[in-house]
C-alpha cells in the first residue's frame, strides 16, 4: 500500500533532519547494504586464512604455532563459507523477487488483454 502525500512529507522531513543532525550516520546508513557488510566479513575471513597459513608455516619452530595456525585457518574457512552462503542467499532473494515481479506483470498484462 503506497504512502499518502502527508506521510511521504513527514518521512522526507525526518530524513532532512537526520542528514542535518548527523551527516556521517546518514551517509553510512545510505551506503551500507547486506552485501557490502558480508563482503567485508569475507575479506576478514580471507585475512584470517592468510594469517593462519603463516602461523602454520611456523610449525617448524613450535608445535603450538602449527596447531594455532590450523585452528585459525579452519575457523576462518567455516566463517567465510557461512558469509558466502549469506551473500548467495541475498543475491538469490533479490533475483527471485525480480523474477517474480516480472512474471506477475506478464500474467497481469496477459489477463488484461484477455489472453489468459
Amino acid at each position: 500500500m503506497p504512502l499518502s502525500d502527508r506521510e511521504q512529507q513527514i518521512l522526507s522531513d525526518i530524513e532532512q533532519r537526520l542528514r542535518a543532525d548527523d551527516p556521517k550516520f546518514a551517509k553510512t546508513v545510505g551506503e551500507t547494504t547486506v552485501s557490502t557488510q558480508v563482503r567485508r566479513q569475507i575479506k576478514l575471513a580471507l585475512a584470517g586464512l592468510i594469517v593462519g597459513f603463516i602461523l602454520l608455516l611456523f610449525f617448524i619452530a613450535s608445535l603450538w604455532f602449527g596447531v594455532a595456525g590450523f585452528a585459525l585457518m579452519l575457523g576462518s574457512a567455516v566463517y567465510g563459507g557461512h558469509q558466502l552462503k549469506r551473500l548467495g542467499a541475498d543475491q538469490t532473494n533479490r533475483l527471485g523477487g525480480q523474477l517474480r515481479g516480472g512474471f506477475d506483470r506478464y500474467m497481469r498484462d496477459k489477463r488484461e488483454r484477455g489472453e489468459g
